[in-house]
């Protein structure tokens, strides 16, 4: 007997699969399907190379003066008692889809000079809470 291993599956995305086959007139049942896929997959992704998600290297960031910034950094500003968020993709700081840097992003929002370092709150891929930029920095200068 073959040994069997669970995956998750949001139960939404199992669902729209049971209806689509159903739909279809494919009277497999869904797990088959999957298990089907997962086939497809294997035959198919080294010559399609659209099936393969390319891995980024993890150098990727931003570097803020002495603060590096990782990928997927997001950085958040608060004004007013409104939130403006940016994120680091690739090696650019984007906000409202257009590179900017973190003293630029800090005066957009406000409309006056400020100083970003006080003003912008980071949370890179591994921080469990924001952080405040000058916070940060520091750290990164201590060691």
């Amino acid at each position: 007997m073959e040994t069997q291993i669970s995956i998750p599956v949001a139960t939404r995305q199992f669902l729209e699969l049971a209806d689509f086959l159903k739909a279809q007139g494919d009277a497999r049942d869904p797990v088959l399907a999957v298990q089907d896929a997962i086939d497809y997959w294997l035959d198919n992704a080294s010559w399609k190379p659209e099936l393969l998600r390319q891995a980024q290297p993890s150098n990727l960031g931003y570097q803020w003066k002495g603060l590096f910034l990782p990928d997927s950094t997001e950085v958040r500003m608060q004004y007013k008692g409104d939130w403006y968020y940016a994120k680091v993709k690739g090696d650019k700081l984007i906000y409202e889809g257009e590179p900017i840097t973190p003293s630029r992003l800090a005066n957009t929002v406000t409309g006056t000079s400020r100083n970003a370092w006080r003003d912008l709150w980071i949370k890179r891929p591994a921080d469990a809470e924001w952080l405040l930029a000058d916070d940060c920095r520091a750290a990164s200068e201590q060691g």
